[in-house]
Formats: structure tokens, C-alpha cells, sequence
């Protein structure tokens, strides 16, 4: 499997997670395909280091001030752990995965 098969194989998971209630599962499915496209990415530009684990790799992304402010805030949102009521600030994960994929692929274009 490439490595866009492994993004969209996980944005499928993510969407059927949401379609199941399991907000959990989307988020974290949605932050993975993240993460396989910042691999790529750093395959690319090897002098673009995010990190070794995911939640790394998307602080880094959302520091990053070379990166567009939408981006980073998607990335941000992702990254944030949850409030003590269990509520995420990401409150559309595929989404903000969508986003920071889309810029990825641009970038690899």
C-alpha cells in the first residue's frame, strides 16, 4: 500500500468512526492519516524534522510560522488533548485532517 492509499484507508476509518458515534476513533484515525502524510512530507524535505510520534509531528506542524495560519490551526486543534468533560477542540477531526493533507499534497506537487 503508497502512502496516499494510507491516508484515504484512514480517513475511511475516521468517517465510518464519526458515522458510528465513535468520536474517539475519528479523531484518532483523522490525526494517523496526518501523520502518514507528514512522513511523506519529511521524506521530501529532509530538512523538515516534525518529530518521531504524531503528537509531536502536529505541535510542530502547528508552531511552524512558515506554514499557513489555517494549517497550523488545524493542527493545533488536532493535538490538543481533551477538556475534562471529554469535549475535543477539534470538533471536526476529518476535516481538520483534510486540511493539513491537502496542504501537504500541494507541497508535494
Amino acid at each position: 500500500m503508497n502512502w496516499r492509499d494510507g491516508i484515504n484507508l484512514e480517513l475511511a476509518r475516521a468517517r465510518e468512526a464519526e458515522r458510528n458515534g465513535n468520536q474517539g476513533r475519528a479523531r484518532t484515525s483523522a490525526r494517523r492519516a496526518v501523520g502518514i502524510a507528514i512522513v511523506e512530507l519529511e521524506k521530501h524535505f529532509p530538512e523538515k524534522q516534525y518529530g518521531r510520534d504524531l503528537m509531536t509531528q502536529l505541535r510542530t506542524l502547528a508552531s511552524e510560522t512558515t506554514i499557513p495560519e489555517h494549517v497550523r490551526n488545524a493542527a493545533d486543534r488536532l493535538q490538543a488533548r481533551l477538556s475534562p468533560e471529554f469535549d475535543s477542540p477539534s470538533k471536526h477531526p476529518i476535516d481538520d485532517a483534510g486540511i493539513i493533507v491537502q496542504f501537504i499534497l500541494e507541497r508535494l506537487s
